[in-house]
């Protein structure tokens, strides 16, 4: 008999719930045993786990993005329930492949524009300068 549901599956195991731990960055899973069994737990890729959502319930879950370590796993007879207890590791953003390529098209883009703009510039200048020169020799060859 469950006694409470199932609200999650993390790689292919299913998981009652998800709470916040005790401690920033420390999240307890609760699994029941007639879900899962020890060894399939103990299986979960925690460094980079799938987790997939089975209830519209607004639990939060563990974040995205988060790699874990697992800290330990307790049992609890009462409730025929495994508790694991995991800590944030480290954070992976998956492929980020197109990423990178639209930052090398854009850093690209940059490039040339400030190129213009630094023709630009010195065009306008070399102009401004030409123009100054003029002017300059017009009023002394004006007013001698």
């Amino acid at each position: 008999m469950s006694y409470y549901g199932a609200h999650w599956r993390i790689d292919g195991v299913t998981a009652a719930f998800i709470m916040r731990g005790d401690r920033n960055g420390r999240y307890r899973i609760v699994f029941e045993r007639e879900s899962a069994e020890l060894p399939q737990i103990e299986s979960i890729n925690w460094a980079q786990p799938s987790v997939e959502r089975l209830t519209e319930a607004g639990e939060f879950g563990l974040p995205e993005g988060y790699g874990f370590e697992l800290v330990k796993i307790t049992y609890d007879s009462a409730v025929k329930s495994y508790t694991v207890e995991v800590k944030t590791a480290r954070q992976y953003l998956g492929d980020v492949t197109g990423y990178q390529a639209q930052v090398e098209a854009l850093s690209n883009t940059l490039a040339a524009r400030e190129q213009q703009v630094e023709e630009l510039l010195a065009s306008s200048t070399a102009a401004a300068e030409a123009e100054l020169r003029a002017a300059y020799t017009e009023g002394v060859e004006h007013n001698g």
